[in-house]
């Protein structure tokens, strides 16, 4: 999956982090964050969670809707097992 030629799935997840930063930089608060880390850009309805993948840890995008952007109470407790 990619945005705007970009890719956010099977990244590091520092990399996209810090693409997606720069991205929203015009946009002050854009930019939160969960409560396990993971950054969420409210703006464009997109969480980035991170995901084992042997000894790796890559990217998986999460698209929201605007009125669940607050990952905590929103996602099942199974998504957080997934990391």
């Amino acid at each position: 999956m990619r945005l705007d030629g970009a890719p956010l799935t099977g990244c590091a997840p520092s990399r996209v982090e810090d693409w997606l930063v720069h991205r929203t930089a015009p946009r002050p608060g854009s930019l939160t964050y969960s409560p396990a880390a993971d950054p969420v850009f409210a703006d464009l309805g997109l969480a980035i969670r991170p995901q084992r993948a042997g000894d790796a840890v890559l990217t998986r995008p999460l698209f929201l809707l605007p009125d669940r952007l607050d990952l905590w109470h929103a996602l099942p407790a199974e998504e957080w097992n997934l990391s």
